[in-house]
């Protein structure tokens, strides 16, 4: 069964389809069974994992870490519970793009991935929230744009 398989594994990947019986699959009560430590990577609906109960195991240290590449609702809002929450990355959605596309989004994440490992600051237009979790400019609504 999902709740001792979720036990048992360092890294637990979701790749299923969103419907009645996996929305909010991966709850408190499944995420308080996984491994201590283990990381969660979506790659399939952000739905499947409820938002608050992630947030708040990778808070509580249960969790090592999370990986995805989908949010729910999608855009997701600026005070989403995941913009903040702690080890986590979140990549582009990119199904259904061109292969040039996907290249760009490849050099993009290995530039963002190099600078972060060479302790380099990123590029602006690559940043959402700061450490400190304060909003880009270009995401916070409540600074004026010049331009």
């Amino acid at each position: 069964n999902v709740e001792e398989l979720v036990s048992k594994c360092d890294v637990v990947t979701v790749n299923c389809p969103l419907h009645a019986d996996t929305e909010h699959l991966f709850n408190a009560k499944l995420l308080g069974k996984m491994k201590k430590g283990a990381y969660l990577v979506n790659t399939s609906r952000g739905k499947i994992v409820k938002a608050e109960d992630l947030a708040e195991n990778l808070k509580s240290g249960h969790l090592g870490g999370y990986a995805g590449d989908v949010w729910y609702p999608q855009p997701a809002p600026a005070d989403h519970v995941w913009r903040n929450m702690p080890r986590h990355a979140m990549t582009p959605h990119c199904s259904g793009t061109t292969l040039d596309a996907q290249a760009r989004y490849a050099a993009g994440t290995k530039d963002i991935i190099t600078r972060y490992l060479e302790g380099k600051d990123f590029n602006l237009g690559d940043v959402i929230v700061f450490p400190e979790g304060k909003l880009a400019p270009q995401y916070d609504k409540t600074q004026k744009r010049s331009g």
